[in-house]
């Protein structure tokens, strides 16, 4: 256990699933726009995925689930890089750039495209933190796109936001809540494009908070303990 919490206290500049929404990531709007429309449930699990659409046409995604967790569990999956590609949607690689605290960093993420498409990049500021009243842990996400130069081996997203909010609930469940929006870079003129972002736009959500379960369940996740997260 002290070999994790070291190794988790290395990494702690890790954006939680930061590439899951490599297609589904970017600017959260404000809740004044389009209603919410159900897209798909998992009935195995309970999630479910709501879209809406913004003025520019990408579609804005919130998956929603209840799990049985520790807080500090779901953060450490969060905040473990070595596990993203074991669990998050697309994910080819997630490296950490800059640690700025305990609770803030940059990372570089790099999440795999389907031919004929280059792979997207994501440079990503993130925080995190805990309500002192509720016990709620957010997780925000927002583009870094200066941070590195460019790499022409990847197309960059050029602007995101996402978040996570992790709230607890009786009897030891946490609601679960991952919300964003992304412009994935490229022509989104193209009609193959427009179809991919579409389908990621619930695919990517579904797929990450679903694989969650199983990471949180790991002894190494479930054990995890962190000094700014307080357990209800």
């Amino acid at each position: 256990m002290p070999a994790l919490r070291r190794l988790l206290a290395a990494s702690l500049g890790r954006v939680a699933g930061a590439s899951a929404l490599l297609l589904a990531h970017a600017v959260v709007q404000a809740d004044t726009q389009a209603p919410w429309l159900l897209r798909h449930t998992d009935e195995a699990t309970g999630t479910q995925v709501f879209l809406r659409d913004a003025a520019d046409g990408v579609p804005e995604f919130r998956a929603v689930t209840h799990m049985h967790a520790r807080l500090s569990a779901l953060a450490a999956a969060l905040l473990d890089t070595r596990l993203m590609p074991d669990w998050v949607y697309r994910t080819r690689s997630v490296v950490n750039i800059d640690l700025v605290s305990a609770t803030e960093g940059y990372t570089q993420v790099i999440v795999a495209m389907p031919w004929p498409f280059d792979d997207r990049e994501a440079i990503v500021h993130w925080h995190l933190a805990q309500d002192p009243t509720s016990g709620t842990v957010t997780m925000r996400g927002t583009s870094a796109p200066d941070k590195l130069p460019a790499d022409p081996a990847y197309v960059r997203m050029p602007a995101f936001e996402s978040s996570w909010m992790f709230t607890p609930l009786p009897g030891g469940d946490v609601e679960v809540v991952f919300r964003g929006r992304g412009d994935p870079g490229g022509n989104l003129a193209s009609p193959l494009l427009r179809s991919f972002v579409g389908s990621a736009a619930w695919k990517a959500p579904l797929h990450t908070v679903v694989r969650l379960r199983d990471v949180v369940a790991r002894p190494e996740i479930a054990s995890a303990v962190f000094a700014f997260i307080r357990e209800p």
